[in-house]
């Protein structure tokens, strides 16, 4: 779940400042963490509590007004009720890397995420992304192989994988939806050689960097193992107190990677 959590650090100065190689630095003093990652938390929160995940969000919400939630997710965590609203894009899948990692069967891995991501992306395309985020995490924790991985995702979730980061890379931009991200972050980690090379990928490609690297980042953690010291320092630093306490919770309980 650090994975994410850092790929998302990583790429937060870089969500409106695009660029198009995997040269630049990791971190900068103005790295900061989004909504990515504290909506990410949340769910972590809520796994290893077992609290209603709407009503985790929303407390997360008012702790953190300011991370960059999108316009829709702002007035849903504003109102009473906990309706969800059919949403497609991309926060389904950058927040449920925690899934991927607490589930013990591929099966309970779908159900699962669906049932998060329902919460305010009910729309097919928002659960597709959640489960196929989710789905790659738990098969890369479970030693599948990289061509076992994009076979999985396409044939199950009929995202097209076949076009290469080079590809790719030109004519990409800003894209919130789900469709217009994961299959995108999960080619960056098929062509990647270690983690940092994943969120090196990511971020080249521009984009919604943070979220990009977010979705990459899990899944990389998930295959590689640990991630490097340094990065996996960093990233824990730039968290507050309470966001580094859930963490820490949720490995001891649940990350057998």
């Amino acid at each position: 779940m650090l994975g994410a959590i850092a790929g998302d650090i990583i790429g937060s100065v870089y969500e409106f400042n695009n660029i198009k190689t995997k040269e630049f630095e990791l971190f900068s003093s103005k790295s900061f963490f989004t909504d990515d990652s504290v909506l990410t938390i949340a769910m972590a929160d809520a796994i290893i509590n077992q609290y209603d995940y709407g009503l985790v969000m929303k407390d997360y919400y008012h702790r953190y007004p300011h991370a960059g939630y999108g316009g829709s997710f702002h007035e849903w965590a504003l109102t009473s009720g906990s309706q969800p609203y059919n949403s497609w894009g991309n926060g389904a899948a950058m927040r449920t890397s925690p899934v991927g990692f607490a589930l013990d069967s591929l099966d309970d891995v779908l159900s699962v995420a669906e049932f998060y991501a329902a919460y305010t992306h009910n729309h097919p395309e928002g659960i597709k992304g959640a489960q196929a985020t989710a789905a790659s995490i738990f098969l890369a924790r479970s030693g599948a192989s990289k061509e076992e991985i994009k076979s999985s995702i396409v044939n199950n979730f009929k995202y097209d994988l076949s076009k290469s980061l080079d590809e790719i890379r030109p004519e990409f931009e800003f894209d919130v939806s789900c469709q217009g991200t994961v299959p995108q972050a999960i080619t960056a980690f098929l062509e990647s050689v270690s983690y940092e090379d994943a969120i090196r990928n990511a971020i080249s490609i521009g984009g919604d960097s943070d979220t990009l690297a977010c979705i990459t980042g899990g899944i990389a953690e998930a295959f590689y193992g640990e991630l490097p010291d340094k990065i996996a320092e960093t990233a824990t630093d730039v968290l507050d107190e309470k966001l580094r306490e859930v963490v820490a919770k949720f490995y001891q309980l649940y990350m057998k990677i």
